[in-house]
């Protein structure tokens, strides 16, 4: 047919340039849709430089196809794991499973189905609580550019169906519909993989980019994922590294706007390995209920894979392989092998670090305690011997509020060996979203090892603002800010609402020392987190002018000391030293107060003592302070979610019972509220200034426990060979006077950070998180702060 210019084209080239045209058009529109839209809340950035030429995202110079082909040619556990993706290829159900069985196989059938679906599929939006699966187009597009395949106009018609979602996908990120802690990362790692496989104008790379950083900019602020490890692993993980890999493979970068990001990939990967508890689960913090388990997706495994092999750091890469060493089903039971061509790099060889029991590289080269997100998740993990039955495991957790997944349980710690012995509890998934159960037990700070501070009437604005309002009591817990949505949508806009509009301030991590083999310790100032003399909602009574908790943890002993600060500010405002148990609390003495009898009620002793049962050994509880006091044991049938909804035991035990559905939540990774412990001030000892003293012997036996010292401004005791100090207040010490009956390893753990104290024979410098350990010999020890 003629043109204009008097050309005779046939009709494949008619089509072909037909098609480049409406690319072209595709491109000038897009640009014209970026400048005629309003300000956007994350401007554009300068396009990065890609690649000329395709492939360029995932396989390359570093890991070509031809790599790849071999190492299914070489590798007994990829080939294995692939040969199941290769059987899930015959029904593929996105482009890029297709395209990957192609990279590894080499068998046209399969670029076939992905040039298939690449054509005729629909590429989906996101919105609504779904997200776009632009990522699987761009990278099947990409990896098949030269194949025969996507001859004859497709490449140009696949590209502008790939180019007119990102379109529409730039413009849901630059509105403001979705949470930059949720679905925002998803959306925006998705749109950076479609903007640096397709060819032409920059602007809209440049405006992917801006979206792209700011996802990273979240990451690497957070350090780990603040909705709890089942959002992360479903909807987060896999995306982060897909996106990653294709920066890094199509720019030949490794920074952007200041961020490593291979340094960001590092982190997340540490977190993912230390959450990993020995019982087998992923810490479940936040609304977490499925794929806590390895084997059940396989996406922990591809994901740590990943994230190993984009950091290059040998530990994280052991890690990896000590998390498939106790999976059940490596890359597990859904169709996701086929991520393996992008994820698995085999182990280095013998004799490089390579171990068939990389649990000993991970005792080796990782630090026993890591924190993440000092300044925002506030997520701590105490490890023990990596892979040992035995491991004594420990969490702590002390954060700001960055997504409406997360809980209301600052100063929570969890505690197992052999299984749970001081967990987390309720239960997601097990009842409506929006339900009491969800609103009034399974978010709050009564379903967790935290503080409770009754007060009578308190009530949160955020859960009277839900439809219907099925729940709208704190029982004594901690302010709810966002239980059902968040609206976050940079950093930015998170630090400014630290401290106005929502108010998502709730914790600072005042302290974070760990000395290798001897012992670890975590101090948190979580006033905030309550409604209190710096922040009450309006309508609520300020209940706290201050409420800290300091966290040691002696390993010789082994022992966990737990030290909290709270001052009410009136005497009717009760606290309560919360402690979860999946067996009843055992006491030598008790009284029943409410319920059916022993072993559903409310009951109440006034021993010093409480033995915990757990899954596979025990957990001894010293009550040291306050004294007087007394604590309730709450549990049974129909007491196990007992909260009190009015916040006020003067009137009696007149709460409620908060359950899941009928049938559902029980026998899962995460358990229900069965039985817990509250310790509390005697009943009508009055006062505003409280102190709460626990150690928790994990364990048969246990540490001898005894009290030092309470007054002149400390609190000291000894627990076997160690003693620990604590400020009465919240002050530094620069004075510590102590009468050691035997020798002892002493921590001083309200020191003046960095100071220099005398004692006798010498001088000792605390560490910058003012904190002292020194061994002094049997006698009087005085140190004193120059």
């Amino acid at each position: 047919m003629p043109d204009g210019f008097g050309v005779v084209l046939t009709q494949k080239e008619s089509e072909v340039m037909t098609l480049s045209i409406r690319y072209t058009v595709w491109l000038v529109c897009l640009v014209g849709v970026a400048t005629a839209q309003r300000a956007p809340h994350t401007p554009p950035v300068a396009a990065p430089e890609v690649a000329a030429g395709h492939p360029r995202l995932v396989f390359g110079a570093g890991r070509s196809v031809e790599q790849v082909r071999g190492l299914y040619r070489t590798d007994a556990f990829f080939r294995s794991t692939f040969d199941q993706a290769l059987v899930a290829c015959e029904t593929a159900g996105h482009p890029a499973m297709a395209a990957a069985c192609w990279i590894v196989s080499g068998d046209d059938r399969h670029a076939r189905t992905a040039v298939r679906l690449l054509d005729e599929a629909k590429i989906t939006e996101s919105g609504s609580g779904s997200y776009s699966n632009i990522w699987s187009f761009a990278l099947a597009w990409d990896w098949l550019y030269h194949h025969p395949e996507l001859a004859g106009g497709r490449r140009e018609r696949v590209a502008a169906r790939i180019g007119e979602r990102l379109s529409t996908e730039l413009a849901q990120l630059d509105d403001t519909g979705m949470a930059l802690w949720h679905g925002r990362n998803q959306a925006a790692n998705g749109a950076m993989v479609a903007a640096v496989a397709l060819d032409g104008e920059a602007a809209q790379r440049g405006r992917a980019t801006a979206h792209y950083i700011e996802a990273l900019r979240a990451l690497d602020f957070s350090e780990g994922w603040p909705e709890g490890p089942s959002y992360w692993i479903y909807n987060r993980a896999l995306p982060y590294a897909v996106a990653a890999d294709c920066y890094l493979t199509a720019t030949g970068q490794e920074a952007l706007a200041g961020l490593n990001v291979r340094s960001i990939m590092r982190k997340i990967g540490l977190w993912t390995l230390y959450q990993y508890g020995p019982n087998g689960i992923f810490e479940p913090f936040g609304d977490s209920a499925g794929s806590l388990r390895l084997g059940e997706t396989g996406m922990w495994e591809a994901s740590a894979d990943y994230f190993a092999r984009l950091s290059r750091d040998p530990a994280l890469a052991a890690g990896a392989r000590f998390l498939r060493s106790r999976s059940p089903a490596p890359y597990g039971k859904r169709p996701i092998h086929w991520y393996a061509a992008l994820a698995y790099e085999p182990a280095p060889p013998a004799g490089a670090g390579s171990d068939s029991r990389p649990e000993l590289i991970l005792r080796k080269s990782l630090p026993q305690a890591m924190l993440f997100g000092r300044r925002s998740l506030g997520v701590a993990f105490f490890r023990g011997v990596w892979g040992d039955a035995d491991e004594l495991f420990a969490t702590f957790k002390a954060g700001d509020l960055l997504a409406h997944h997360d809980h209301y349980n600052n100063g929570h710690f969890s505690i197992q060996q052999r299984g749970l012995l001081a967990p987390l509890t309720g239960v997601y998934g097990a009842s409506s979203y929006t339900g009491a159960y969800r609103l009034g037990y399974a978010i709050q700070t009564v379903a967790s090892n935290s503080l409770l501070v009754l007060s009578p009437g308190e009530r949160s604005r955020a859960l009277l603002a839900q439809p219907s309002s099925p729940w709208t009591a704190l029982s004594g817990g901690q302010r709810v800010i966002r239980p059902t949505g968040f609206d976050c949508v940079s950093l930015d806009d998170f630090r400014r609402s630290l401290e106005a509009g929502p108010r998502l301030e709730r914790a600072e991590i005042t302290a974070f020392e760990s000395v290798a083999g001897r012992g670890d310790y975590i101090a948190v100032d979580i006033t905030a987190s309550y409604n209190s003399t710096r922040y009450a909602e309006p309508g609520a009574a300020a209940k706290v002018s201050m409420v800290t908790r300091q966290f040691l943890y002696l390993r010789e002993a082994p022992a966990f000391v737990v030290f909290d600060r709270v001052e009410t500010t009136l005497p009717g405002f009760t606290p309560k030293f919360l402690l979860h148990a999946i067996a009843k609390p055992e006491t030598a003495t008790e009284q029943l107060l409410t319920g059916a009898g022993p072993e559903d009620g409310i009951l109440e002793t006034r021993d010093r003592e409480v033995t915990i049962r757990g899954e596979g050994s025990v957990l001894t509880q010293r009550v040291l302070l306050p004294e007087p006091s007394r604590a309730l044991k709450i549990g049974g049938p129909n007491f196990a979610g007992y909260v009190e909804a009015d916040g006020d035991q003067t009137t009696g035990f007149n709460g409620t019972n908060l359950t899941p559905d009928a049938g559902k939540g029980a026998g899962g990774p995460k358990p229900l509220g069965l039985w817990r412990v509250e310790v509390e001030p005697e009943p009508g000892a009055g006062g505003t200034s409280h102190r709460f003293l626990n150690v928790l012997l994990p364990g048969a036996g246990g540490a001898s426990v005894q009290m030092i010292k309470n007054g002149d401004g400390i609190v000291a005791l000894r627990v076997g060979g160690s003693v620990a100090v604590f400020a009465h207040d919240a002050r530094p010490l620069s004075r510590v006077e102590l009468e050691l009956e035997s020798e002892a390893e002493c921590w001083i753990v309200d020191a003046r950070p960095g100071a220099v104290y005398s004692m006798p024979g010498g001088t000792v410098t605390a560490s910058g998180e003012g904190v002292l350990v020194v061994k002094r010999p049997r006698g009087r020890l005085v140190l004193e702060a120059k």
